[in-house]
């Protein structure tokens, strides 16, 4: 079975502030927010279970929408504790912030994805009861990271199970929120076709403030350009492709639980 993991990185909208833009501490979880909701109403619409890594910060702001995220079938997943967390050097702030989220879903959470996949002792997060790690993206993007030469498939890291973000072989192109809305459907329904010839999985992943209308923020085109609406028809489009095709969706867990059997 071929498995759609789609995923999210819930979270404060910082990103203004990596451009010297003054944006509040309410507006950017409100842009968040507003996005996050249009998100849902698409997965709604299409029956569509997907995991959301969520901070701590963002989940004790709206704690009733994580919540009924998770009681609706949706994983939940650990973001860190808030967007502007390094975790390059230490995790302290992971565990608190697991419990918090933990105690508001009231359920026990089995994912990590560091902000801006920015870790270093991935071994830590076994201390703090985490099943798998999604910070790898085995690719290079300018600027941000090159891991042109690490994994492409999913590997034990002792007690952490590592499940990188999708990527082709050899050349190491993503499908990512940036190449998914700048390169278009028909990249997205190329990439995951040749994908599936070498992985069971296709991993995405977006933003929840990707889908709110982002115009009027002085950022680069390549990230506002296809925003709000646009990327919601983007991505229910490519929904409508993978169901064509009877690719399954699916959150990280339950792939992960499914492909021990």
């Amino acid at each position: 079975m071929k498995r759609i993991l789609l995923t999210f990185d819930v979270e404060e909208f910082d990103l203004p502030r990596e451009f010297n833009q003054n944006i509040s501490e309410e507006e950017m979880y409100e842009i968040s927010k507003n996005g996050l909701f249009a998100v849902i109403n698409l997965l709604d619409k299409h029956s569509i279970k997907a995991t959301f890594f969520t901070t701590s910060n963002f989940a004790k702001k709206y704690p009733k929408i994580i919540k009924d995220l998770s009681k609706q079938g949706h994983e939940i997943a650990c973001h860190g504790y808030s967007h502007s967390d390094d975790y390059l050097n230490s995790l302290s702030n992971i565990k608190i912030a697991k419990q918090e989220i933990e105690k508001i879903i009231k359920s026990k959470i089995n994912g990590f994805r560091a902000p801006r996949f920015k870790i270093k002792n991935i071994l830590g997060l076994s201390e703090f009861g985490f099943i798998y790690d999604s910070s790898l993206h085995p690719t290079w993007i300018p600027g941000r990271y090159m891991n042109l030469f690490k994994k492409r498939k999913i590997h034990k890291i002792e007690d952490i199970t590592e499940i990188p973000l999708s990527t082709l072989p050899i050349l190491r192109l993503p499908i990512f929120w940036l190449a998914f809305k700048n390169f278009g459907l028909n990249y997205a329904k190329l990439f995951t076709k040749i994908n599936f010839l070498f992985s069971d999985y296709t991993m995405l992943f977006f933003h929840p403030w990707e889908f709110e209308n982002l115009e009027n923020f002085r950022i680069p085109e390549l990230i506002k350009g296809k925003s709000g609406i646009r990327l919601i028809n983007l991505l229910k489009n490519y929904i409508l492709f993978c169901k064509k095709n009877n690719y399954s969706f699916d959150t990280i867990s339950n792939y992960f639980q499914k492909s021990l059997r």
